[in-house]
This record gives structure tokens, sequence and C-alpha cells, in this order.
């Protein structure tokens, strides 16, 4: 029946001592430590999938066997003599194969259920290792945007450098444009003259007129090239003259964590008092109130003495004053806001 060899399978199962004490779920060793701890871990996990597989093959086997004996004690045929003590013997067998067959499925229980802790003290373990990855991740990720908070001198430094570079290379490629730009003016002047001469003497040269039209373009496409580097190296050039005449920081933190507001972006009820303006020169000339021109809009005019009514659209002229009206001898002042232009002040 084998069952030493049983027997020998079934004490490697329960040997107790091949597993140590169970391990915290949070390694405490740093480094190469922690990573050997798991590593160690995962090839325990396998082993023990690979002993559990070999149980489970020993167990098929094993049921085989039950199966063989069974079909062997049990056959119809038998001889009727051996009669109870054949039976004895069957049951016999049958009840060792049982109790067997109980203890390794308990074996096998235990071990799935020490499969089972494994595998959540593996998951543990693997959680725990992404948080302070993750701790690690925001940890660099802070001592990042702090230095690039202190740096911001330096920064302004290596942006001026590389700006003065990049204007003096957009100055030379300019230049050498404008080389290329006279060398295609001449160009142009030569196929210009070589079209007249053409012309001159009816002489008709297609090919002399494609070469000048295509000189032409080109030289379109160079003043537009020309023309756009210009516009470039000037904005470069502000942009640097900018930063030259910007002070630099007293501290060594970031450009500003408060947006600048000037007075007059800042809300401020309706019934606050205007905020004093100082004028850019103070030696400018005071404006002085002026009276208004005859004839503009500024004049009031007294209105007509006479007019006739709504239906008879026409006026009426008033008629010269006579000396016997009062009107004519008084000497009053205009009423007109004009009339006092001529006094003194």
């Amino acid at each position: 029946m084998e069952s030493p060899a049983v027997d020998d399978d079934i004490c490697i199962l329960k040997h107790e001592t091949a597993y140590g004490p169970p391990e915290s779920p949070v390694s405490v060793c740093p480094g190469d430590e922690s990573v050997a701890s798991h590593f160690a871990l995962v090839t325990a996990y396998e082993d023990i999938k690979k002993r559990l597989r070999d149980t489970e093959k020993e167990n098929g086997l094993l049921r085989r066997r039950v199966k063989q004996l069974e079909d062997k004690h049990f056959h119809p045929e038998a001889p009727p003599s051996e009669g109870p003590q054949y039976m004895n013997k069957a049951f016999s067998a049958y009840r060792g194969i049982y109790i067997e067959k109980e203890d390794l499925q308990m074996e096998l229980n235990k071990v799935k259920k020490e499969k089972l802790d494994l595998e959540r003290l593996l998951t543990e373990q693997l959680q725990a290792k992404e948080m302070e990855l993750l701790q690690l991740r925001s940890e660099m990720d802070t001592s990042q945007v702090m230095k690039s908070l202190t740096d911001t001198g330096d920064y302004w430094q290596v942006d001026r450098c590389s700006s003065d570079i990049k204007i003096h290379s957009l100055q030379e490629q300019l230049e050498r444009l404008q080389l290329e730009n006279d060398a295609l003016h001449k160009l142009c002047r030569a196929g210009q003259d070589v079209c007249k001469n053409c012309v001159v003497d009816d002489d008709p040269s297609h090919e002399a007129l494609t070469d000048a039209r295509a000189m032409v373009r080109s030289y379109q496409d160079v003043l537009g090239e020309v023309s756009s580097l210009q516009s470039v190296v000037r904005s470069q050039s502000e942009l640097l003259k900018k930063m030259r005449e910007r002070p630099a920081p007293v501290f060594r933190r970031a450009a500003s964590t408060v947006p600048v507001q000037c007075l007059d972006d800042i809300p401020r009820p309706p019934s606050a008092p205007p905020l004093p303006s100082t004028p850019d020169d103070p030696q400018d000339p005071w404006p002085l109130p002026r009276p208004a021109p005859l004839g503009s809009p500024g004049v009031r005019l007294n209105p007509p003495l006479r007019m006739s009514s709504l239906d008879d659209s026409s006026w009426s002229f008033p008629s010269p004053p006579r000396p016997s009206d009062a009107v004519f001898w008084d000497q009053t002042k205009p009423k007109s806001p004009a009339g006092d232009w001529g006094q003194p002040y």
C-alpha cells in the first residue's frame, strides 16, 4: 500500500519549521533589504504554489488508488469461501483509506489557508511599497518646485544669456540676408537690363524672361523674410531691454505670489471721493476757460421776439428799435456768457 511514502509526504506537509514567524505587513528594512525581503516572499509564495500542485497530484493518485482497491476488494466474483474474513479485511482497508483521505483533506485545507494568508501579506506589503513610492514622488516634486521658486534669479540670468545669444544669431542672420538681398538687387537690375535689351532688340528670349521673373519672386520672398526677421529682432531687443531694466528680486523666492493691481483696477464704491491725480509735468500751462466764438453752439442766443402761429411755418423779423423805446437807452450788461470775455480777470 506504500504507506511509508505517503507518511513521508504528510510529514513534509506537517513540517512547521519550514515556515518562520509571520512577518509584519510593512517592511522596516530600508533600501536593498526591503527589496530582498520582497523577493524572498515572492519566492516563498511560488514554492507554496508548487507544493500545493504536487499535493493535489498526489491526492488524485491516491483517489485513483482507492478506487482501484475498492474495485479489487469488492469485486462480485470474489470466492464465497472467504466470507466474513474477506469483509473484515475490506472494511479495515476502506477505513484506513478513508482516514488517510480525511487527513490529506485537512492538510490541503491547511495549505490553502496558508496560501491565502501569504497572499494577503504580500498584497499588504505591495500596497505599503506603493504608498512609500507615492510619498517619495510627492516629496521629489515638492523639492523641485521649491528649487524652481528659490532659483528665479538664476533662471532670469540664464534666460537673459539665451536671449542675448538668440538676438546675436538673429542679427547675424539678418546681416547675411541683407547681403543676399543686395546681391538679389543686383541680379534683378541685371535681369531688368537684359529684359530691356531683349525688348529693344526684338529678341524673343523666353528663358531670360523666366529667369528674371524667378529672380523677382525670390527677391520678394527674401524681402518678406527680412521684414519678419527685423520684427523678431525688434521684439527680442525690447524684451531684453525690459529684462535689463527690471530690478533684481530682494528675496530668493517666487517672482510674485500675489497678483499686482493698480489703483484703477481696485473696485471702489460710487460714493467714494475721487483719487488725487498728479500731473505728469508740473510745468504744463494751466488750461484757462476761453469764451466760445460767435455762431458756435456754446453761445446762447435770445429767442425771437415775434413768431407766427404753428400753422404758418414762417418767421417774422423784428422791427428795429426806436429812440422812443426804453430798451434803446438801457445800458445793462448783456446776459449772454459770451459778453464777459472782454473783462479783465
